[in-house]
């Protein structure tokens, strides 16, 4: 074989359609339809009848301040079945697509998701055949009129634009972050392949947050005469919202940067700067033309008839006088192509949208990608220069990190797309990545890593808007660990900080009705803000429960802290020894610049030691690979804050028996459901995080902390033996209303544990295998017969030989918690119980995937039939725990 061959092959590998993924038609319809009409109850309505009445109160005030209500229990979105893989990279913005080829659901501004489908936005084939007669021409994007796929578009709407696609024979995969549309109209001599790639790669740090993506359309002709094909990109101002796009006039240019020859669109988008830019790739054999300016809200006449006539754009599409604001630009690349060839036309999307700004206006933050590529909102020409000469290397990356997972004989097929395709929330979670601003720099230590890495923020949910909620980010952290550890770290620290902050304005929770301070020192924060009021500022924006009484933030983050410790060191040692088990370890530099800028600065005066922008050694700009934060390092800074929060917590053990007791109070991340004295969640929690601050305590040569910690220790694994295990599995709690509910979450101290390299050092192995035992046989195979996951609670039956029934006691004991289910796969992937693991997570995520069509749409939580809750939800990012957990076995059986 040639080179050249060898060549064409190795590519077509990286970017061929792969085997597994969301794999649909673009008529594709689902089997069951969902929503989020709860009913809860009388019984389970009855002690939240005074906390209803509050929230009104609550729902009416922000409404009547013109802010939008942070958890809308009122009016909830509802699925849409529509969607594929949504494009953009990380903490930039994104924007949805429809495995049937629309744009539908934007996501600019931070924590506003306006879920329209712009029938604007459109990519259109041409083809002439060999005498230069239009044979076929349309949308690549299937439309129905009387179809819930699209919002239906106004009467008049771009009428002459026709989808004439045989549905039936269009094919989509998404496999995050890419995604490819097989389109055959071989009855014209052409097959098309369309394949979108988003920057989202693993340790990159330079790409990963680049507000765009790249399309790909691979055009083959299959028959025996030439072919001229042309594939024009269209696009409209704004988001498909008349409020946001009528905001200010659009302005439209075009620009030619390096290789990439475009239009743009410069608008305002809620009150910040954005400028659309579409190109494509400057080829001699390509004849690219394009349309500054046309009418969205005509009838698209002059595009189309143009278009077909010749193959390429003309003045005669320009629009000198719309109907409305709204202003749209076109592109379109035209190429002759030989029998049998193929040509690959390359567009890109991307939106410069430099500086956040928040309602409250107390600060202005530029995102992360302007640090290398400008914030003066002129930087969408060099972004899609670099993107369209940069993504067949992303292809190669992301080749490189998703094949040892595609490729493992060992893991299922459903599997092989849920790892990746879930990972959709790290983009599309509302994320913020920032750098950090000037009066924040004066005040960190040159070792901190937000001086390289910035500020990182995502959602709960796409329904519950708050940044880096905390309870939730303990399940959802995983991906970040393993996959951006530098990112994790930088959140860390950002919580390291709001551990001692206050904030003394007086809030009525609505839960209670009790008035307390909005943060007080010395406790873990439920959230870092409300993207409606001031993050990273006003904490705490969580408004249900006094959230300095949880039983489990304190605990979450000293896990947090040692769990990554225990990562950054065992990918640095898999990096030393050139380790493969790690799908992701090749990204990272084997040199490790950490250590030369710590000893660069040493060597520096003190007066340099000032000079925190060199903190840029952070990154190896001549290969984009990164340094992996020092784990010691990482350790002393975190430790003092791990004993405050431990210590603290103390107060809560009211009799002294090493276990802390709930306040019989929702008191934890589920936040509907009453624990009373010790229980099986908290109590595992506090004692895991025991376990953890001793070891860190004696890494850091803190020999009294440890032996004070161990002390409390082994009281409480006694009192855990003694008032919670009942022989089989863990209590609930101690008191008499739930002895016998089985809790799908009873070990997540011991996930922890175990994910930190520690063993059986509190929970007895016989304890731990007995409990998954019968949490798979009640809450997994008692539960929609084991095809929806691990339901929160389940009572057995007294009689063995009699089916038990779901804890009703609560609405959140009835629910499977998508993140829970996957942690708990995780659990028992870590113990051994492999064909366990993947039935009560593949249930779920083929359920998810193929009945109900929430696919990049995630809920919190699912019901036995019928409904779910919150649509689009951080949580279920814990499935990444059960890819460390695969991986770590394997390099313990190899």
């Amino acid at each position: 074989m040639d080179n050249e061959s060898a060549t064409y092959d190795l590519k077509k590998e990286i970017t061929g359609v792969p085997k597994y993924g969301v794999k649909m038609k673009f008529n594709h319809t689902f089997p069951e339809k969902r929503n989020q009409h709860l009913r809860p109850s009388i019984k389970q309505s009855l002690p939240f009848i005074p906390m209803f009445c509050r929230y009104m109160q609550y729902y009416w005030k922000v409404n009547r301040e013109g802010r939008r209500i942070l958890m809308d229990y009122y009016y909830a979105e509802q699925g849409k079945q529509i969607y594929g893989v949504p494009i953009g990279g990380i903490g930039s913005g994104t924007i949805g697509r429809g495995f049937a080829g629309e744009f539908c659901r934007f996501q600019m501004k931070p924590g506003v998701y306006e879920y329209n489908t712009v029938y604007a936005n459109q990519f259109i084939v041409t083809i002439k055949d060999e005498k230069d007669n239009t044979i076929f021409q349309s949308l690549l994007s299937s439309y129905r009129k009387k179809s819930n796929r699209l919002s239906s578009r106004p009467k008049g709407t771009l009428s002459n634009w026709e989808s004439n696609l045989d549905a039936s024979k269009c094919h989509y995969t998404g496999l995050y972050p890419r995604a490819w549309s097989e389109i055959d109209l071989s009855e014209y001599g052409i097959k098309l392949i369309g394949r979108q790639i988003s920057p989202v790669i693993p340790h990159d740090y330079k790409d990963s947050p680049l507000p765009c993506a790249v399309f790909v359309w691979s055009v083959e002709n299959v028959c025996e005469a030439e072919r001229k094909v042309s594939i024009t990109f269209t696009f409209k101002n704004g988001t498909g919202t008349k409020k946001q796009d009528y905001e200010g006039a659009p302005t439209t240019d075009m620009f030619a940067e390096g290789q990439a020859k475009g239009v743009s669109i410069k608008q305002t988008i809620t009150g910040l700067e954005c400028t659309y830019c579409l190109a494509c790739r400057l080829l001699p054999e390509i004849n690219i033309t394009r349309c500054v300016k046309f009418d969205p809200a005509g009838n698209g006449e002059k595009i189309w008839s143009d278009l077909k006539e010749t193959g390429r754009l003309s003045d005669k599409c320009v629009d000198d006088n719309p109907k409305t604001k709204d202003v749209a630009t076109a592109l379109c690349a035209q190429v002759a192509i030989k029998p049998n060839a193929t040509y690959d036309l390359e567009f890109v999307l991307a939106w410069d949208m430099p500086t956040v700004e928040f309602p409250m206006r107390m600060k202005k933050y530029s995102r992360y990608y302007t640090k290398y590529f400008g914030a003066d909102g002129a930087a969408g020409p060099k972004i899609c220069d670099h993107a369209l000469k940069s993504y067949f290397n992303w292809e190669k990356l992301i080749d490189a990190w998703q094949k040892p997972v595609l490729e493992d004989s060992a893991l299922p097929d459903w599997y092989k797309s849920a790892i990746f395709n879930e990972l959709y929330f790290i983009s599309d979670g509302g994320t913020l990545w920032l750098n950090i601003d000037s009066n924040l720099e004066k005040k960190l230590d040159f070792d901190d890593p937000r001086l390289a890495y910035g500020r990182f923020a995502y959602l709960e949910g796409h329904e519950y808007r708050m940044y880096n909620t905390y309870d939730v980010h303990f399940y959802a952290s995983h991906a970040l660990a393993h996959l951006w550890p530098n990112l994790q770290v930088s959140l860390q620290y950002d919580f390291k900080d709001s551990i001692a902050a206050e904030i003394e304005d007086n809030r009525k929770h609505l839960y209670d009705g009790k008035c307390t301070p909005r943060k007080i020192k010395n406790s873990v924060p439920h959230d870092l803000g409300d993207p409606e009021e001031e993050p990273f500022v006003l904490l705490n924006a969580y408004p249900i429960h006094d959230v300095s009484e949880w039983r489990d933030l304190n605990m979450k983050f000293v896990l947090q802290v040692y769990r990554d410790y225990f990562v950054l060191n065992e990918l640095q040692q898999a990096q030393a020894e050139n380790a493969s088990k790690f799908s992701s370890i090749e990204f990272i530099d084997k040199d490790s610049l950490y250590e030369m800028y710590l000893q660069d600065n040493r060597n520096k005066p003190s007066n340099e030691l000032q000079n925190k922008k060199s903190a840029s050694m952070y990154i190896n700009e001549s290969n984009g690979k990164v340094y992996l934060m020092d784990a010691i390092t990482y350790l002393k800074a975190m430790y003092p804050a791990c004993k405050v929060v431990i210590d603290k917590s103390m107060e809560w053990d009211k009799d002294g028996d090493g276990l802390i007791e709930n306040c019989k109070l929702p008191d934890q991340t589920f936040d509907s459901w009453v624990m009373e004295g010790p229980s099986a969640y908290c109590s595992g929690l506090w004692l895991a995080a025991l376990q953890c601050i001793s070891a860190i305590a004696t890494i850091l040569d803190q020999p009294n902390d440890c032996i004070h910690y161990q002390e409390v220790l082994e009281k409480g694994k006694q009192s855990l033996q003694e008032k919670l295990w009942n022989g089989t599995y863990y209590r609930f709690d101690t008191s008499k209303d739930n002895k016998d509910t089985i809790m799908a979450d009873q070990l997540s101290g011991h996930w922890y544990l175990k994910a930190c390299g520690f063993d059986y050092d509190i929970f007895p192995k016989e304890n731990v295998r007995s409990a998954l035992k019968t949490i798979y046989n009640n809450n997994v195979l008692g539960f929609c017969g084991g095809q929806l996951g691990a339901v929160n609670g389940f009572i057995p039956n007294p009689d063995p030989e009699k089916p038990g029934h779901i804890d009703t006691t609560t609405i959140q004991s009835e629910e499977m918690w998508t993140g829970v289910t996957y942690a708990l796969a995780a659990t028992m992937l870590q113990e051994g119980m492999i064909e366990q693991a993947f039935q009560t997570a593949g249930g779920l995520y083929n359920t998810l995937s193929e009945r109900i069509g929430m696919n990049f749409e995630t809920p919190e939580a699912l019901y036995a039939e019928k409904k779910f809750r919150s649509v689009g939800y951080m949580r279920p990012l814990s499935i990444w725990a059960m890819q460390a957990a695969w991986e770590r076995r394997k390099l313990i059986r190899d």
